[in-house]
């Protein structure tokens, strides 16, 4: 492991600078000459694949990197080195799952507004609530006579009676909290990131709802850079939903976001979300964004 160790560390601190700064043919293009910022690079690609390398194993690298990592991040370096690796390729990948702007100008989404890479479905009529979702988030019979969707005219809205919009009565059998918060925090399987994620959510409370990009601020200003699609990736195949609320995060501009592995109104199990959301107490308008300001009141 030591001699892996002094590899690495040769090659990010000492090989690739030089050879940036000399302006070595082996890139036609050197747009770092930094030693940090080959590290990033290079272990952007190599170890966090599709999230930053901080996400993955704890700083300093070389001191936390298993075997395995440090031989793929030497092997990347040396391929950068020798030209069969382009390096402003890799750099704006690395850029890309940071969030942050290209070097090269080329135009992407920003964070907030990409979606998983899922095939969108046709159109189907939204559905009532599955048998599936928990006995505590189903309607209760006098909304269910309603037969109303989740969705609604702002017209006919107004003609019912304005209690109906009030949150769920304060009475009403909540999910105990700091049980779901010692069920994350002994997980075995969930990474540092996954566990910090789903504690967020706990937070929220019903009624209310956060989205993608609040959560990422949150995480970037009070623990590491992160972004908005990760905090989505994060939240995938939740082992703990419903009880652990990811229905309650939304996408950046208000709309429905993703949910059981598909995006938006037309995703498979949109019309669940928008069920439970609704039997919660919270409201989307006709144009389906959502009414009312996203929870940001996280805390360690």
């Amino acid at each position: 492991m030591e001699e892996l160790r002094t590899q690495w560390n040769d090659l990010y601190r000492t090989k690739l600078p030089a050879m940036a700064k000399a302006r070595d043919q082996a890139q036609p293009k050197w747009p770092v000459f930094l030693d940090h910022c080959f590290a990033r690079i290079v272990l952007d690609n190599a170890i966090g694949i599709d999230k930053p390398w901080t996400e993955v194993v704890k700083s300093p690298a070389v001191k936390n990197m298993s075997e395995e990592q440090l031989t793929n991040a030497i092997s990347l370096a040396e391929r950068l080195a020798n030209g069969e690796a382009n390096l402003v390729e890799l750099d704006e990948r690395s850029l890309e799952l940071r969030g942050k702007t290209s070097k090269t100008g080329a135009k992407r989404k920003a964070p907030t507004e990409s979606k998983p890479d899922v095939k969108p479905e046709p159109k189907t009529k939204k559905r009532k609530p599955e048998e599936t979702i928990s006995k505590y988030f189903m309607p209760s019979p006098e909304k269910t006579k309603l037969s109303r969707s989740p969705v609604e005219n702002d017209d006919v809205k107004s003609k019912r009676d304005a209690t109906d919009d009030a949150p769920p009565a304060a009475g009403k059998d909540l999910p105990d909290m700091k049980v779901q918060l010692d069920r994350i925090a002994s997980s075995t399987t969930l990474t540092p990131f996954r566990k910090q994620t789903l504690t967020m959510l706990c937070q929220v409370p019903p009624g209310r709802y956060s989205t993608y990009q609040a959560m990422s601020n949150y995480i970037t200003a009070t623990s590491h850079k992160t972004c908005a699609r990760a905090i989505g990736n994060a939240m995938r195949n939740n082992p703990f939903a419903p009880e652990v609320p990811c229905h309650r995060i939304l996408a950046a501009d208000g709309s429905l976001g993703g949910f059981g592995g598909s995006w938006g109104e037309d995703g498979k199990h949109a019309s669940k979300k928008h069920a439970i959301l609704h039997e919660e107490g919270v409201r989307f308008d006709s144009k389906g964004k959502v009414k009312g300001p996203p929870f940001r009141e996280f805390h360690a």
